[in-house]
């Protein structure tokens, strides 16, 4: 029959500790200690860490290609006969040319950075910053690398859970059916809207251009069709076996970090272990029992997390020339918070549109209704600790039966992140933007596919967010550095998007109970 949850698992969730909000203080101090750390002695770490002499490399690719940039546009203008195409393309050449200007002349004054940097360092004038850096750096890297430890063990013990806790998947019933169509569709909605929002406003792009390189390391998998690039997320690269959603070696795609695959292959093998009575049963319990000691080990991490923080936003701004470069950050994270907030703001309009259309409810009422449940979750970020008020909310402020919310919302609360999987959309192509690189359609479209399948089993773990953020980078090959860019503002998102991720539940309960339950 394959493991289900029981009566008891879902009455009783988790509930909060106290130990949660002793968490959250200790990583808003290790934000504010790596902020405060990063900008009064930034620019001396960055000094220290051979920063002026990277500069002046970056700066001197930029030159290059500002001037090519601009030579391209001039040859265009001088090619086409159309009088608007022209006055375009010497407009843009000219912005370029001046921007080419602007660069030559901040590569001069790095270039005299570096050299008077060099003569400090012959001087041992550096060994002090120079040591403070390498510790700061070293407590970041460490954090992202336990984190990418666990991805692997995470993805499949979680999601084998989160299927398996299903029960036998052909004996779900129509209840389960509706639920689990419901919770698709809606993580669905919520990914095209981050994606769509994020292309549109592009938060890692809203600052001034003039000094910025566009990286060419991911540009060059744009070629291609989006037909071809379907079929290559799907099938894999030629000569690749563990490469595609369905590689031929499971063993090395798990070995290059495949995890569209894996999780792929979870979602089908836990299916699977459903299926096949009491043998099934060992094999279940066996990784609700690994899932369990994974979820240990997050904890003991989460342990860490404050001293892995601080020493990421401590780098990442030193990284940017200290206080120096901490006000072209802050703009960009600030419309990043706008365009994931907007997102979550949309998504939630859409489900009130379903409660009222699919579950018969007045939606302004119903989410009324729901403020106990929403502000528990404000305050926890967890929607399994939110689960018993949640439920109290959609049965008696909101006349959904037992049946429906007994079912649906311990369901949600262990598979479904629709907030979740909206912010992973719009983070990972934030950071990617904010590093300059291109994503193709092939891209795009991992993206989508991962975060809308890594919300299954994940959201039991703690700060999923930053789990499964590290999950979609690694699935499209971005820099898992880029985290250190938004850590600073993640434990705010965070919050709302366990709002959302709540509300989403208590949505399905209406739509399930109005659809099925009250017509059986």
């Amino acid at each position: 029959m394959g493991y289900a949850m029981t009566a008891e698992e879902q009455q009783q969730p988790k509930q909060p500790s106290s130990g949660s909000f002793t968490g959250l203080i200790l990583i808003l101090v290790g934000i504010f200690a790596g902020a405060l750390l990063g900008l009064f002695y930034g620019e001396t770490m960055w000094r220290a860490a051979h920063g002026p002499t990277k500069a002046v490399e970056t700066l001197q690719k930029t030159l290059a290609q500002k001037e090519e940039f601009s030579q391209r546009e001039t040859d265009a203008a001088a090619a086409t006969d159309d009088p608007q195409a022209k006055a375009k393309f010497e407009k843009e050449a000219a912005r370029l040319a001046a921007q080419a200007v602007k660069v030559d002349a901040r590569l001069q004054e790095v270039q005299t950075i570096a050299d008077d940097t060099e003569k400090q360092r012959a001087a041992g004038q550096l060994y002090v910053p120079e040591t403070i850096w390498m510790l700061t750096e070293f407590c970041g890297d460490v954090f992202l690398q336990i984190l990418k430890l666990l991805v692997i063990p995470l993805v499949i013990t979680s999601m084998i859970t989160g299927i398996t806790s299903l029960g036998d998947i052909r004996k779900v019933g129509r209840v389960g059916v509706y639920a689990i169509t419901y919770y698709f569709i809606t993580t669905t909605i919520a990914v095209l809207i981050g994606l769509i929002l994020v292309l549109v406003i592009q938060p890692g792009t809203k600052s001034d251009d003039t000094f910025a390189y566009q990286s060419e390391s991911v540009s060059a998998k744009e070629r291609g069709t989006p037909v071809e690039k379907l079929l290559e997320v799907v099938r894999g690269k030629p000569g690749d076996p563990g490469s595609g959603m369905f590689p031929a070696n499971i063993f090395q795609a798990a070995t290059s970090t495949n995890v569209l695959a894996l999780i792929v292959f979870a979602i089908i093998f836990g299916s699977a272990l459903t299926t096949i009575g009491e043998e099934g049963e060992i094999v279940i319990r066996f990784f609700k029992a690994a899932n369990e000691a994974v979820m240990k080990m997050v904890h003991l991490v989460m342990m860490i997390a404050p001293v892995g923080i601080f020493g990421l936003v401590a780098s990442n701004i030193a990284k940017n020339g200290g206080a120096a470069g901490f006000g072209e950050q802050m703009q960009r994270i600030g419309w990043y918070v706008a365009a994931v907030t907007i997102g979550l703001l949309l998504h939630a309009v859409v489900l009130m549109v379903i409660v009222w259309y699919f579950g018969n409810k007045n939606p302004i009422k119903y989410a009324l209704g729901m403020a106990r449940a929403l502000l528990t979750a404000v305050s926890t970020a967890s929607s399994s600790a939110t689960l018993p008020i949640t439920i109290e909310c959609v049965e008696e402020n909101n006349g959904v039966s037992p049946k429906a919310a007994g079912f649906v919302l311990p369901l949600g609360a262990t598979i479904n992140m629709d907030g979740t999987a909206l912010y992973e959309a719009i983070a990972v192509i934030f950071i990617a933007q904010s590093l300059g690189i291109q994503l193709g359609v092939g891209e795009l479209l991992v993206i989508f596919l991962t975060a809308s399948l890594a919300a299954v089993g994940a959201a039991g773990v703690p700060e999923a967010g930053l789990f499964t953020m590290v999950i979609v980078l690694q699935a499209v090959g971005l820099p898992t550095e880029g985290v250190g860019i938004i850590l600073a503002i993640d434990w705010f998102l965070d919050r709302l998007r366990t709002t959302v991720n709540v509300f989403g539940d208590s949505i399905g309960a209406a739509v399930v109970d109005n659809l099925v339950v009250s017509r059986a």
